[in-house]
């Protein structure tokens, strides 16, 4: 038998390049660079704060004193509306208006601050025409003396601070049917010309009053 052909083997054929499943050499897109940010605004500087307005006050020597609260004179306190608050570091003041002719009450003083003392100085201060002086030696004290003076009638040294007492006769109310005439007689009694002539002085030692107290008050700083 002749020999049989040998069979010729089929070659495989390599794949083309670019045939799927080959990955492709193309770079992938890239994002979109990004945008530097806006910078940020300068800091600006704050505005200083306000500082608190300085109260005013009137700065007198001692021999003055007379003339600036007593009389009054150019009418300073009466035009400011307000009662005056006296500020000596030396006690001098204090002595002086004891001596002088006012209704003085030592709010660190028990005795001073007794309901019915306290009545009878402003009453009497109103009736006859004078100060009532109201002593804090060198603590504040103003509001423990409200607290007394609450004793008497609620709110009593606000209505005298704000001088509503002496609006529509309201000092009246603080009279008893059992005081002397001079209080009672309503013919004679709190004349309009006596009671134009009161008057209500804070005098303290403190260097530094509360400033609300200052602020209420027409300062005087006897130095």
């Amino acid at each position: 038998m002749p020999p049989k052909k040998p069979v010729a083997k089929t070659g495989v054929k390599p794949k083309p390049k670019g045939a799927a499943g080959a990955s492709s050499g193309a770079k992938k897109p890239t994002g979109a660079a990004p945008v530097k940010g806006t910078p940020a605004p300068a800091t600006t500087a704050k505005e200083k704060s306000e500082e608190p307005k300085e109260i005013p006050e009137v700065k007198i020597v001692l021999k003055q004193l007379v003339d600036v609260l007593i009389k009054d004179t150019g009418d300073k306190i009466k035009e400011s509306g307000k009662w005056p608050l006296v500020i000596d570091e030396s006690d001098r003041v204090s002595t002086f208006l004891r001596y002088q002719d006012t209704n003085y009450l030592n709010a660190k003083n028990p005795g001073d601050m007794e309901p019915e003392r306290i009545r009878m100085a402003i009453i009497g201060a109103i009736r006859f025409g004078k100060p009532v002086v109201l002593d804090m030696m060198d603590s504040n004290m103003i509001n423990a003396a409200a607290d007394k003076f609450d004793v008497v009638q609620k709110g009593l040294l606000e209505s005298v601070m704000t001088k509503d007492i002496l609006v529509d006769q309201k000092y009246k109310s603080l009279v008893k049917d059992s005081d002397p005439d001079e209080y009672t007689d309503q013919s004679s009694a709190f004349n309009h010309g006596m009671v134009d002539g009161f008057g209500f002085i804070v005098i303290t030692s403190m260097a530094s009053p509360p400033p609300e107290l200052m602020q209420r008050t027409y300062v005087i700083r006897v130095q």
